[in-house]
């Protein structure tokens, strides 16, 4: 006779989990009028597979209203960036563990004209990722200060 628990296997898990972690710098803690600020976005699959297909868009409205962004600047070092009024888009296949870096730049207008403030916000609807659309995580834009 045997006795004891029964033994009850673990429920499987997923081993091809998609997580995306996309975060936005900016060189400046505040900006002047004339000065250029330079941005980077990154992309990183964290998860165990590649995705097909990963993309971004940052809401530069926020920026454009005391800014120019500068379109030569737009840049990616894998994938394909570009900048249509007033968003940055980005879109690109990433392996697990891999990273892209898009890049940009504004020039802060010498009379500034909007609300003192360059503030961008990125989402994305890639699967597992850290910016859906409405979400709060702070990695997902920024906000510099304009001194007029």
């Amino acid at each position: 006779m045997i006795t004891g628990a029964a033994m009850v296997p673990a429920a499987p898990f997923d081993t091809m989990a998609t997580s995306v972690r996309i975060a936005e710098t900016t060189d400046r803690a505040a900006a002047r009028p004339g000065d250029t600020v330079h941005y980077t976005v990154t992309v990183t699959n964290t998860g165990t597979t590649a995705i097909t297909g990963a993309a971004i868009a940052d809401d530069l409205s926020g920026v454009a209203d005391d800014a120019a962004i500068l379109p030569a600047s737009v840049s990616a070092d894998t994938g394909r960036a570009a900048f249509a009024a007033p968003q940055l888009t980005w879109q690109g296949d990433l392996a697990s563990g891999a990273k892209a870096t898009i890049s940009y730049s504004a020039r802060v207008h010498d009379r500034p004209s909007g609300d003192s403030r360059l503030t961008s916000s990125v989402t994305s609807a890639t699967t597992g990722n850290n910016c859906p659309a409405g979400g709060e995580d702070p990695a997902c834009g920024t906000t510099t200060p304009v001194a007029r």
